[in-house]
């Protein structure tokens, strides 16, 4: 276990951003949430995935909700209450301890993204340790979207929290699905907000589970675009190398639009080329979905499709993404548990209404598969 500094928790959050796909949480929201972290004393200490006890409960606390503003309604029905001052994800597992009657002896992140600071709040706050794992090595838009759907280990029971002080325990939940259904259901009615701890399994289940070694992975990302920058380099090579990626396309932001559906934010951003003859169009919902270049596909789910600002290498949250914005279009391989039948079958081309194929004939062409 080791102690982590300032910097390289902000490594950390950097590369997980990256990673995040253009979703996974905010990262200035991220940033500011590990500044008050060292601020108020506290420290973040991160655990190998092998030294995670077999009796010790692990669980994942994170954010969900819409970066779309709640509907004049809810606003209404929300006005006048005194918001909580501690973070929501904290209260929920505070509250997810309570109801279990046992001590949560480590956090895992439920994503790379902004989200990732959430846990590494939660873990501060509880002066417990971060694993170096978690169960998606990337940003998904779906509860159900996760390593832990793929082993069956049960998201419930699992704890619900507001910024207004409304708590919610689900003790079962029929599936993935619905608990989607459910937590998404809370967020909207607190203002599109809210905090989750959920997926409470001991370690001896939790280390077959997940992905191992993503903090570090992240980590490694971030650090590759700072000292980029301070050496005055661009950072773009850099990171895909770091990521053992590949530069799908370079080029400026003609247009971005995004809409709410069902709780997800789901756009499309088209890039022009330099030169303008080519031009890239990436589909999300929340997080990239595809990436097209003239109607074909040059890149889709599992793997990660990352836009990030080609001066900086910082990575863009999709809603921000404005034309005249000059970026580049990166792929990272998706993590291998997502390439399974069953990976594939929960997070795979199906999931966005294509087939499998498409992803495997890519995989074919990139010289990736057989």
């Amino acid at each position: 276990m080791r102690t982590l500094q300032l910097q390289e928790a902000e490594d950390i959050l950097y590369g997980a951003c990256i990673y995040g796909t253009g979703g996974g949480g905010s990262l200035s929201e991220g940033l500011e949430i590990i500044k008050n972290i060292y601020r108020n004393g506290k420290e973040i200490k991160l655990i190998a995935l092998e030294d995670v006890k077999d009796h010790w409960l692990v669980a994942s606390p994170y954010y969900v909700g819409s970066v779309a503003p709640p509907s004049d309604e809810i606003v209404q029905k929300l006005k006048g209450l005194k918001p909580v001052k501690e973070n929501v994800s904290t209260i929920a597992t505070r509250i997810l301890q309570k109801n279990l009657r046992e001590e949560i002896k480590c956090i895992c992140a439920t994503e790379l993204g902004g989200n990732t600071a959430w846990a590494m709040e939660v873990a501060a706050s509880l002066d417990i340790p971060l694993v170096d794992a978690d169960p998606a090595g990337r940003a998904v838009p779906d509860l159900a979207q996760t390593t832990f759907n793929i082993f069956d280990v049960s998201i419930a029971p699992f704890a619900l929290a507001n910024r207004y002080g409304d708590t919610l325990v689900v003790e079962t939940a029929a599936s993935h699905d619905r608990a989607e259904a459910i937590a998404r259901t809370f967020a909207t009615i607190s203002g599109n907000y809210s905090g989750i701890c959920d997926h409470p399994v001991k370690g001896e289940k939790f280390r077959t589970s997940v992905i191992e070694g993503t903090i570090s992975k992240a980590q490694a990302v971030g650090r590759a675009m700072r000292l980029a920058n301070e050496d005055g380099v661009n950072p773009i090579e850099t990171i895909t190398l770091a990521g053992d990626g590949k530069i799908l396309f370079k080029g400026t932001v003609s247009e971005a639009s995004w809409e709410e559906v069902r709780g997800f934010i789901e756009g499309t951003i088209n890039i022009k080329s330099d030169n303008l003859k080519d031009e890239m169009s990436v589909w999300f919902r929340n997080e990239n979905m595809t990436a097209r270049i003239a109607d074909k596909i040059v890149s889709i789910i599992p793997e990660l499709i990352i836009i990030l600002d080609y001066q900086t290498g910082k990575p863009l949250l999709n809603p921000s993404c404005k034309a005249g914005m000059e970026v580049a279009v990166l792929s990272f391989p998706a993590p291998t548990i997502w390439e399974t039948d069953k990976g594939l079958s929960i997070f795979g081309p199906e999931y966005i209404g294509m087939e499998k194929k498409d992803y495997l004939n890519l995989k074919i062409i990139n010289g990736m598969g057989k």
